[in-house]
Protein backbone atom coordinates (compact mmCIF):
# COMPACT_ATOMS: atom_id res chain seq x y z
CA UNK A 1 0.00 0.00 0.00
CA UNK A 2 1.30 3.46 -0.90
CA UNK A 3 2.50 5.59 2.00
CA UNK A 4 -0.11 8.30 1.47
CA UNK A 5 -2.89 5.69 1.60
CA UNK A 6 -1.53 4.29 4.85
CA UNK A 7 -1.41 7.84 6.20
CA UNK A 8 -5.01 8.38 5.10
CA UNK A 9 -6.05 5.22 6.94
CA UNK A 10 -4.36 6.46 10.13
CA UNK A 11 -5.98 9.90 9.82
CA UNK A 12 -9.40 8.34 9.30
CA UNK A 13 -8.93 6.29 12.47
CA UNK A 14 -7.80 9.40 14.36
CA UNK A 15 -10.64 11.54 13.02
CA UNK A 16 -13.43 9.01 13.46
CA UNK A 17 -12.09 8.04 16.88
CA UNK A 18 -11.90 11.64 18.04
CA UNK A 19 -15.40 12.54 16.88
CA UNK A 20 -16.80 9.35 18.42
CA UNK A 21 -15.26 10.11 21.83
CA UNK A 22 -15.93 13.85 21.67
CA UNK A 23 -19.58 13.60 20.64
CA UNK A 24 -20.97 13.48 24.16
CA UNK A 25 -18.49 16.01 25.53
CA UNK A 26 -19.29 18.57 22.83
CA UNK A 27 -23.07 18.32 23.17
CA UNK A 28 -23.28 21.34 25.53
CA UNK A 29 -21.32 23.39 22.98
CA UNK A 30 -22.88 22.33 19.69
CA UNK A 31 -26.21 21.11 18.42
CA UNK A 32 -26.31 17.53 17.16
CA UNK A 33 -26.90 18.77 13.61
CA UNK A 34 -23.87 21.09 13.69
CA UNK A 35 -21.66 18.38 15.18
CA UNK A 36 -22.61 15.89 12.46
CA UNK A 37 -22.09 18.48 9.72
CA UNK A 38 -18.65 19.48 10.99
CA UNK A 39 -17.65 15.83 11.40
CA UNK A 40 -18.73 15.05 7.84
CA UNK A 41 -16.91 18.11 6.47
CA UNK A 42 -13.63 17.22 8.18
CA UNK A 43 -13.76 13.58 7.07
CA UNK A 44 -14.82 14.34 3.49
CA UNK A 45 -12.26 17.12 3.08
CA UNK A 46 -9.50 14.79 4.30
CA UNK A 47 -10.62 12.07 1.88
CA UNK A 48 -10.70 14.54 -1.01
CA UNK A 49 -7.20 15.78 -0.15
CA UNK A 50 -5.69 12.29 -0.20
CA UNK A 51 -7.64 10.89 -3.15
CA UNK A 52 -7.81 13.82 -5.58
CA UNK A 53 -4.29 13.23 -7.01
CA UNK A 54 -4.01 16.88 -7.98
CA UNK A 55 -3.88 20.01 -5.87
CA UNK A 56 -6.03 22.11 -8.21
CA UNK A 57 -8.61 19.33 -8.39
CA UNK A 58 -8.61 19.23 -4.58
CA UNK A 59 -9.20 22.99 -4.45
CA UNK A 60 -12.04 22.71 -6.96
CA UNK A 61 -13.86 19.89 -5.15
CA UNK A 62 -13.39 21.40 -1.69
CA UNK A 63 -14.52 24.79 -2.98
CA UNK A 64 -17.76 23.28 -4.28
CA UNK A 65 -18.35 21.48 -0.96
CA UNK A 66 -17.75 24.68 1.02
CA UNK A 67 -20.09 26.71 -1.17
CA UNK A 68 -22.77 24.04 -0.81
CA UNK A 69 -22.56 23.88 2.99
CA UNK A 70 -21.89 27.51 3.96
CA UNK A 71 -25.57 28.54 3.90
CA UNK A 72 -26.39 25.93 6.54
CA UNK A 73 -24.13 27.59 9.10
CA UNK A 74 -25.63 30.02 11.58
CA UNK A 75 -22.09 30.90 12.73
CA UNK A 76 -19.68 30.72 9.80
CA UNK A 77 -16.39 31.08 11.69
CA UNK A 78 -16.87 27.74 13.44
CA UNK A 79 -17.04 25.93 10.10
CA UNK A 80 -14.06 27.96 8.87
CA UNK A 81 -11.91 26.89 11.83
CA UNK A 82 -12.95 23.23 11.54
CA UNK A 83 -11.70 23.18 7.93
CA UNK A 84 -8.70 25.48 8.41
CA UNK A 85 -6.20 22.75 9.36
CA UNK A 86 -7.54 19.92 7.21
CA UNK A 87 -4.75 20.33 4.65
CA UNK A 88 -1.22 21.76 4.51
CA UNK A 89 -0.97 25.25 2.96
CA UNK A 90 0.78 23.93 -0.17
CA UNK A 91 0.82 26.56 -2.94
CA UNK A 92 -0.44 26.12 -6.49
CA UNK A 93 -0.25 28.57 -9.36
CA UNK A 94 -3.36 29.43 -11.35
CA UNK A 95 -2.37 29.55 -15.01
CA UNK A 96 -2.15 32.88 -16.80
CA UNK A 97 -3.27 31.19 -20.05
CA UNK A 98 -0.10 32.29 -21.79
CA UNK A 99 -0.86 35.99 -21.30
CA UNK A 100 1.08 36.32 -18.05
CA UNK A 101 3.23 33.89 -16.09
CA UNK A 102 0.41 33.06 -13.63
CA UNK A 103 -2.68 34.76 -12.29
CA UNK A 104 -2.33 34.01 -8.58
CA UNK A 105 -0.89 31.58 -6.08
CA UNK A 106 -3.60 29.84 -4.10
CA UNK A 107 -3.32 27.57 -1.08
CA UNK A 108 -5.75 25.88 1.31
CA UNK A 109 -6.15 28.98 3.49
CA UNK A 110 -6.82 31.26 0.53
CA UNK A 111 -9.30 28.78 -0.91
CA UNK A 112 -11.31 28.95 2.32
CA UNK A 113 -11.00 32.72 2.24
CA UNK A 114 -12.42 33.00 -1.28
CA UNK A 115 -15.04 30.22 -1.07
CA UNK A 116 -16.22 30.73 2.51
CA UNK A 117 -15.25 34.15 3.86
CA UNK A 118 -15.59 36.31 0.73
CA UNK A 119 -19.33 35.58 0.19
CA UNK A 120 -19.90 36.21 3.90
CA UNK A 121 -18.02 39.51 3.73
CA UNK A 122 -20.02 40.68 0.70
CA UNK A 123 -23.25 39.80 2.51
CA UNK A 124 -22.12 41.65 5.65
CA UNK A 125 -21.27 44.75 3.60
CA UNK A 126 -24.86 44.90 2.35
CA UNK A 127 -26.50 44.71 5.78
CA UNK A 128 -27.49 47.90 7.50
CA UNK A 129 -26.99 46.23 10.88
CA UNK A 130 -23.30 45.44 10.26
CA UNK A 131 -20.96 47.63 12.30
CA UNK A 132 -19.19 50.02 9.97
CA UNK A 133 -15.45 49.83 9.43
CA UNK A 134 -13.80 52.30 11.74
CA UNK A 135 -16.18 51.76 14.62
CA UNK A 136 -13.32 50.08 16.50
CA UNK A 137 -9.79 51.48 16.85
CA UNK A 138 -8.52 48.04 15.86
CA UNK A 139 -10.20 48.59 12.46
CA UNK A 140 -8.10 51.68 11.86
CA UNK A 141 -4.87 49.83 12.67
CA UNK A 142 -5.72 46.82 10.50
CA UNK A 143 -6.92 48.91 7.57
CA UNK A 144 -3.95 51.27 7.88
CA UNK A 145 -1.57 48.30 7.84
CA UNK A 146 -3.36 46.79 4.85
CA UNK A 147 -3.30 50.02 2.85
CA UNK A 148 0.39 50.55 3.64
CA UNK A 149 1.31 47.00 2.62
CA UNK A 150 -0.76 47.36 -0.56
CA UNK A 151 1.10 50.54 -1.53
CA UNK A 152 4.49 49.05 -0.73
CA UNK A 153 3.73 46.08 -3.00
CA UNK A 154 4.29 48.34 -6.03
CA UNK A 155 7.55 49.99 -4.97
CA UNK A 156 9.75 47.65 -7.03
CA UNK A 157 7.91 48.76 -10.20
CA UNK A 158 6.39 45.38 -11.12
CA UNK A 159 2.67 46.06 -11.47
CA UNK A 160 1.64 42.42 -12.06
CA UNK A 161 3.44 41.14 -8.96
CA UNK A 162 2.10 44.10 -7.03
CA UNK A 163 -1.50 43.29 -7.93
CA UNK A 164 -1.01 39.66 -6.91
CA UNK A 165 0.49 40.76 -3.60
CA UNK A 166 -2.40 43.14 -2.91
CA UNK A 167 -4.97 40.43 -3.65
CA UNK A 168 -3.14 37.98 -1.38
CA UNK A 169 -2.93 40.42 1.51
CA UNK A 170 -6.59 41.33 1.38
CA UNK A 171 -7.62 37.67 1.28
CA UNK A 172 -5.12 36.66 3.99
CA UNK A 173 -5.65 39.61 6.34
CA UNK A 174 -8.90 41.44 5.71
CA UNK A 175 -11.29 38.51 5.20
CA UNK A 176 -10.49 36.57 8.41
CA UNK A 177 -10.47 39.77 10.46
CA UNK A 178 -13.59 41.32 8.95
CA UNK A 179 -15.80 38.22 8.94
CA UNK A 180 -14.75 37.27 12.49
CA UNK A 181 -15.35 40.78 13.81
CA UNK A 182 -18.64 41.45 11.98
CA UNK A 183 -20.42 38.11 11.57
CA UNK A 184 -20.35 37.32 15.31
CA UNK A 185 -22.75 39.37 17.42
CA UNK A 186 -23.37 37.18 20.44
CA UNK A 187 -21.68 34.99 23.01
CA UNK A 188 -23.13 31.96 21.24
CA UNK A 189 -21.37 32.96 18.01
CA UNK A 190 -18.03 33.28 19.80
CA UNK A 191 -18.60 29.96 21.54
CA UNK A 192 -19.23 28.23 18.19
CA UNK A 193 -16.13 29.79 16.61
CA UNK A 194 -13.92 28.79 19.53
CA UNK A 195 -15.35 25.28 19.54
CA UNK A 196 -14.54 24.85 15.85
CA UNK A 197 -10.97 25.98 16.49
CA UNK A 198 -10.67 23.70 19.52
CA UNK A 199 -11.87 20.67 17.54
CA UNK A 200 -9.26 21.27 14.84
CA UNK A 201 -6.49 21.81 17.38
CA UNK A 202 -7.37 18.66 19.31
CA UNK A 203 -7.13 16.58 16.14
CA UNK A 204 -3.80 18.28 15.39
CA UNK A 205 -2.66 17.34 18.91
CA UNK A 206 -3.43 13.67 18.33
CA UNK A 207 -1.63 13.78 14.97
CA UNK A 208 1.38 15.50 16.57
CA UNK A 209 1.63 12.91 19.34
CA UNK A 210 1.35 10.10 16.77
CA UNK A 211 4.06 11.63 14.56
CA UNK A 212 6.48 11.95 17.47
CA UNK A 213 5.84 8.43 18.75
CA UNK A 214 6.00 6.81 15.29
CA UNK A 215 8.57 9.17 13.70
CA UNK A 216 6.28 9.48 10.69
CA UNK A 217 4.88 12.69 9.18
CA UNK A 218 1.36 11.81 8.11
CA UNK A 219 0.89 14.67 5.65
CA UNK A 220 4.26 14.38 3.92
CA UNK A 221 3.47 11.70 1.34
CA UNK A 222 0.18 13.27 0.26
CA UNK A 223 2.08 16.31 -1.01
CA UNK A 224 3.77 14.16 -3.61
CA UNK A 225 0.47 12.46 -4.42
CA UNK A 226 -1.16 15.80 -5.30
CA UNK A 227 1.83 16.99 -7.31
CA UNK A 228 3.60 19.20 -4.75
CA UNK A 229 7.26 18.98 -3.71
CA UNK A 230 7.35 16.86 -0.55
CA UNK A 231 10.23 18.89 0.85
CA UNK A 232 8.38 22.21 0.68
CA UNK A 233 7.86 22.21 4.45
CA UNK A 234 11.28 20.82 5.30
CA UNK A 235 12.48 17.29 5.90
CA UNK A 236 12.42 15.05 8.92
CA UNK A 237 13.90 17.39 11.55
CA UNK A 238 14.65 16.05 15.02
CA UNK A 239 15.30 17.52 18.45
CA UNK A 240 17.06 15.39 21.06
CA UNK A 241 16.43 12.34 18.88
CA UNK A 242 12.67 12.96 18.58
CA UNK A 243 10.90 13.87 15.35
CA UNK A 244 9.59 17.43 15.28
CA UNK A 245 6.01 17.00 14.01
CA UNK A 246 4.37 19.15 11.35
CA UNK A 247 0.86 17.66 11.21
CA UNK A 248 -1.05 19.66 8.57
CA UNK A 249 0.47 23.08 9.30
CA UNK A 250 3.93 22.39 7.88
CA UNK A 251 5.99 23.51 10.89
CA UNK A 252 6.38 22.32 14.47
CA UNK A 253 6.45 25.82 16.00
CA UNK A 254 3.28 26.76 14.11
CA UNK A 255 1.71 23.52 15.35
CA UNK A 256 2.47 24.40 18.96
CA UNK A 257 1.25 27.97 18.42
CA UNK A 258 -2.12 26.78 17.08
CA UNK A 259 -2.66 24.40 20.00
CA UNK A 260 -1.70 27.11 22.54
CA UNK A 261 -4.40 29.37 21.06
CA UNK A 262 -6.87 26.50 21.40
CA UNK A 263 -5.82 26.05 25.04
CA UNK A 264 -6.67 29.70 25.64
CA UNK A 265 -10.11 29.13 24.14
CA UNK A 266 -10.55 25.98 26.23
CA UNK A 267 -10.20 28.00 29.44
CA UNK A 268 -13.60 29.45 28.52
CA UNK A 269 -15.22 26.47 26.79
CA UNK A 270 -14.52 24.07 29.67
CA UNK A 271 -17.11 25.86 31.79
CA UNK A 272 -19.82 24.42 29.53
CA UNK A 273 -18.63 20.84 30.09
CA UNK A 274 -20.59 19.41 33.03
CA UNK A 275 -18.37 16.33 33.49
CA UNK A 276 -15.01 16.88 35.14
CA UNK A 277 -13.49 13.98 33.19
CA UNK A 278 -14.20 15.79 29.93
CA UNK A 279 -12.40 18.88 31.22
CA UNK A 280 -9.37 16.86 32.30
CA UNK A 281 -9.23 14.95 29.01
CA UNK A 282 -9.56 18.14 26.99
CA UNK A 283 -6.81 20.06 28.75
CA UNK A 284 -4.57 16.96 28.83
CA UNK A 285 -4.93 16.46 25.07
CA UNK A 286 -4.08 20.09 24.32
CA UNK A 287 -1.10 20.09 26.70
CA UNK A 288 0.00 16.85 25.06
CA UNK A 289 -0.14 18.51 21.65
CA UNK A 290 1.87 21.52 22.86
CA UNK A 291 4.47 19.23 24.43
CA UNK A 292 4.65 17.07 21.30
CA UNK A 293 5.43 20.12 19.16
CA UNK A 294 8.90 20.12 20.78
CA UNK A 295 8.99 23.90 20.30
CA UNK A 296 10.24 26.24 23.01
CA UNK A 297 8.26 29.30 21.94
CA UNK A 298 4.87 27.61 22.32
CA UNK A 299 6.02 25.96 25.57
CA UNK A 300 6.88 29.31 27.14
CA UNK A 301 3.77 30.79 25.51
CA UNK A 302 1.59 28.20 27.24
CA UNK A 303 3.07 29.17 30.61
CA UNK A 304 2.48 32.85 29.84
CA UNK A 305 -1.09 32.03 28.82
CA UNK A 306 -1.84 30.41 32.16
CA UNK A 307 -0.22 33.24 34.14
CA UNK A 308 -2.08 35.93 32.17
CA UNK A 309 -5.37 34.10 32.60
CA UNK A 310 -4.86 33.68 36.35
CA UNK A 311 -3.77 37.30 36.86
CA UNK A 312 -7.01 38.58 35.32
CA UNK A 313 -9.15 36.39 37.57
CA UNK A 314 -10.14 36.34 41.24
CA UNK A 315 -7.49 35.80 43.95
CA UNK A 316 -4.57 35.85 41.47
CA UNK A 317 -1.78 35.71 44.08
CA UNK A 318 -3.21 32.61 45.73
CA UNK A 319 -3.79 30.94 42.36
CA UNK A 320 -0.25 31.74 41.20
CA UNK A 321 1.17 30.30 44.42
CA UNK A 322 -0.76 27.06 43.88
CA UNK A 323 0.36 26.90 40.23
CA UNK A 324 3.95 27.57 41.23
CA UNK A 325 3.84 24.75 43.79
CA UNK A 326 2.52 22.22 41.28
CA UNK A 327 4.93 23.43 38.58
CA UNK A 328 7.87 22.97 40.96
CA UNK A 329 6.65 19.53 41.99
CA UNK A 330 6.20 18.51 38.34
CA UNK A 331 9.71 19.76 37.51
CA UNK A 332 11.24 17.70 40.33
CA UNK A 333 9.28 14.62 39.22
CA UNK A 334 10.36 15.05 35.59
CA UNK A 335 13.98 15.40 36.62
CA UNK A 336 13.86 11.91 38.14
CA UNK A 337 12.54 10.27 34.97
CA UNK A 338 14.63 9.57 31.84
CA UNK A 339 11.89 10.87 29.52
CA UNK A 340 11.32 13.83 31.82
CA UNK A 341 15.00 14.76 31.78
CA UNK A 342 14.82 14.67 27.98
CA UNK A 343 12.10 17.33 28.06
CA UNK A 344 14.00 19.44 30.61
CA UNK A 345 17.06 19.40 28.34
CA UNK A 346 14.95 21.03 25.63
CA UNK A 347 13.73 23.91 27.81
CA UNK A 348 15.00 27.39 26.84
CA UNK A 349 16.45 28.26 30.26
CA UNK A 350 17.23 25.00 32.04
CA UNK A 351 18.00 22.84 29.01
CA UNK A 352 21.16 22.30 27.01
CA UNK A 353 19.78 20.90 23.73
CA UNK A 354 20.16 23.08 20.61
CA UNK A 355 20.82 26.31 22.48
CA UNK A 356 22.19 27.65 19.20
CA UNK A 357 18.60 28.35 18.11
CA UNK A 358 18.12 30.65 21.12
CA UNK A 359 21.40 32.44 20.35
CA UNK A 360 20.41 32.80 16.68
CA UNK A 361 17.21 34.63 17.64
CA UNK A 362 19.15 37.05 19.82
CA UNK A 363 21.74 37.63 17.08
CA UNK A 364 19.00 38.22 14.51
CA UNK A 365 17.59 41.15 16.46
CA UNK A 366 21.06 42.67 16.81
CA UNK A 367 21.81 42.23 13.10
CA UNK A 368 18.44 43.62 11.99
CA UNK A 369 18.55 46.85 13.98
CA UNK A 370 20.98 48.81 11.71
CA UNK A 371 19.06 47.64 8.63
CA UNK A 372 15.80 48.89 10.15
CA UNK A 373 17.43 52.21 11.09
CA UNK A 374 18.60 52.81 7.50
CA UNK A 375 15.02 52.38 6.20
CA UNK A 376 13.26 53.65 9.29
CA UNK A 377 9.89 54.84 8.00
CA UNK A 378 8.87 52.39 5.26
CA UNK A 379 11.42 49.57 5.25
CA UNK A 380 12.91 48.01 2.14
CA UNK A 381 12.23 45.30 -0.43
CA UNK A 382 15.82 44.05 -0.54
CA UNK A 383 16.60 44.02 3.18
CA UNK A 384 17.90 40.44 2.97
CA UNK A 385 20.80 41.69 0.83
CA UNK A 386 22.07 43.92 3.64
CA UNK A 387 25.55 42.77 4.80
CA UNK A 388 24.40 42.75 8.45
CA UNK A 389 21.78 40.12 7.61
CA UNK A 390 23.96 38.15 5.20
CA UNK A 391 26.05 37.00 8.15
CA UNK A 392 22.87 35.32 9.48
CA UNK A 393 22.82 32.96 6.49
CA UNK A 394 22.30 29.39 7.68
CA UNK A 395 23.64 26.15 6.28
CA UNK A 396 20.52 25.68 4.15
CA UNK A 397 21.35 28.93 2.33
CA UNK A 398 18.50 30.91 3.94
CA UNK A 399 18.19 33.76 6.41
CA UNK A 400 15.51 32.61 8.83
CA UNK A 401 13.66 35.68 10.13
CA UNK A 402 12.26 33.93 13.19
CA UNK A 403 10.61 37.07 14.55
CA UNK A 404 7.42 38.53 13.10
CA UNK A 405 8.06 42.02 14.47
CA UNK A 406 11.52 42.13 12.90
CA UNK A 407 10.08 40.94 9.57
CA UNK A 408 7.38 43.63 9.64
CA UNK A 409 9.88 46.36 10.52
CA UNK A 410 12.37 45.29 7.84
CA UNK A 411 9.73 45.27 5.10
CA UNK A 412 7.48 48.18 6.09
CA UNK A 413 9.57 50.19 8.56
CA UNK A 414 8.41 51.67 11.83
CA UNK A 415 5.22 52.88 10.16
CA UNK A 416 4.16 49.31 9.45
CA UNK A 417 5.36 48.04 12.82
CA UNK A 418 3.40 50.69 14.73
CA UNK A 419 0.21 49.88 12.81
CA UNK A 420 0.77 46.15 13.30
CA UNK A 421 1.47 46.49 17.02
CA UNK A 422 -1.36 49.00 17.36
CA UNK A 423 -3.91 46.41 16.23
CA UNK A 424 -2.89 44.08 19.09
CA UNK A 425 -2.57 46.78 21.73
CA UNK A 426 -5.94 48.35 20.93
CA UNK A 427 -7.53 44.88 20.89
CA UNK A 428 -6.06 44.10 24.31
CA UNK A 429 -7.33 47.44 25.64
CA UNK A 430 -10.83 46.88 24.21
CA UNK A 431 -11.10 43.37 25.61
CA UNK A 432 -9.83 44.41 29.05
CA UNK A 433 -12.24 47.34 29.12
CA UNK A 434 -15.11 45.09 28.00
CA UNK A 435 -14.35 42.58 30.75
CA UNK A 436 -15.03 45.28 33.34
CA UNK A 437 -18.33 46.13 31.64
CA UNK A 438 -19.24 42.44 31.34
CA UNK A 439 -19.23 41.89 35.09
CA UNK A 440 -22.88 42.90 35.05
CA UNK A 441 -23.66 40.39 32.26
CA UNK A 442 -22.57 37.15 33.92
CA UNK A 443 -19.47 35.25 34.95
CA UNK A 444 -19.14 33.34 31.66
CA UNK A 445 -19.02 36.54 29.61
CA UNK A 446 -16.23 37.75 31.91
CA UNK A 447 -14.46 34.41 31.54
CA UNK A 448 -14.70 34.70 27.76
CA UNK A 449 -13.00 38.09 27.88
CA UNK A 450 -10.25 36.81 30.17
CA UNK A 451 -9.59 33.90 27.80
CA UNK A 452 -9.39 36.23 24.79
CA UNK A 453 -7.12 38.68 26.63
CA UNK A 454 -4.70 35.94 27.72
CA UNK A 455 -4.73 34.38 24.24
CA UNK A 456 -3.98 37.69 22.52
CA UNK A 457 -1.13 38.42 24.90
CA UNK A 458 0.30 34.96 24.32
CA UNK A 459 0.08 35.32 20.54
CA UNK A 460 2.05 38.56 20.82
CA UNK A 461 4.80 36.67 22.63
CA UNK A 462 4.91 33.60 20.39
CA UNK A 463 5.15 35.61 17.15
CA UNK A 464 8.30 37.16 18.65
CA UNK A 465 9.83 33.68 18.22
CA UNK A 466 8.50 32.78 14.77
CA UNK A 467 7.92 34.54 11.47
CA UNK A 468 4.44 34.85 9.99
CA UNK A 469 4.50 31.62 8.04
CA UNK A 470 1.85 29.00 7.37
CA UNK A 471 -1.17 29.43 9.67
CA UNK A 472 0.44 32.01 11.98
CA UNK A 473 -1.03 35.19 10.41
CA UNK A 474 -4.40 33.65 9.53
CA UNK A 475 -4.89 32.74 13.18
CA UNK A 476 -3.86 36.05 14.71
CA UNK A 477 -5.94 38.16 12.31
CA UNK A 478 -8.95 35.96 13.06
CA UNK A 479 -8.37 36.18 16.83
CA UNK A 480 -8.12 39.97 16.55
CA UNK A 481 -11.51 39.83 14.81
CA UNK A 482 -12.96 37.69 17.60
CA UNK A 483 -11.71 40.22 20.14
CA UNK A 484 -13.46 43.07 18.33
CA UNK A 485 -16.63 40.94 18.12
CA UNK A 486 -16.46 40.36 21.88
CA UNK A 487 -16.11 44.07 22.60
CA UNK A 488 -18.98 44.80 20.22
CA UNK A 489 -21.47 42.37 21.72
CA UNK A 490 -20.59 43.36 25.31
CA UNK A 491 -21.18 47.03 24.43
CA UNK A 492 -24.47 46.15 22.72
CA UNK A 493 -25.68 44.16 25.73
CA UNK A 494 -24.74 47.04 28.02
CA UNK A 495 -26.69 49.47 25.83
CA UNK A 496 -29.77 47.23 25.80
CA UNK A 497 -29.55 46.85 29.58
CA UNK A 498 -29.54 50.63 30.04
CA UNK A 499 -32.50 51.09 27.71
CA UNK A 500 -34.56 48.34 29.38
CA UNK A 501 -36.72 49.87 32.12
CA UNK A 502 -36.46 48.35 35.56
CA UNK A 503 -39.83 46.85 36.58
Amino acid sequence: MAEYLRALLVLMVIGIGYFYVARGALSPLLSEETFKRWRALWLVATLVLFLSHGILLYFLILGIIVLAYRRREAHLMGMYFVLLFVAPPAPAEISGLGIIDHLWVVNHYRLLGVALLLPAALSLFQRNTTARLGSSPVDWMVMGYLVLMSLLAFRDGNVTDGLRSVLSRWVDIFLPYYVASRSIRSEDGLKHAMTGFMISAMILSIVAIFEVLRSWKLYSAVLGAIGVNQGIFGGYLTRSGLLRPNASVGNSIVLGYVVVVALGFFFYLKEFLPKRIHRYLGVSLLIGGITASLSRGPWVGAVLLVIAFVLTGPKPIKQLFVLGFWAGASFLLLSQLPSGQLLIDMLPIFGTAEQGNVEYRASLLTAAMPVIERNLLFGSNNYLEAPELQVMMQGEGIIDLVNTYVSVALYSGMTGLLLFLGAFLFALHQVRKSVRVAKKQGSKVVLLGRALFATLLTIMFIIYTVSSISAVPVVYWAVLGLSVAYAGFVAEQARISKETPVS
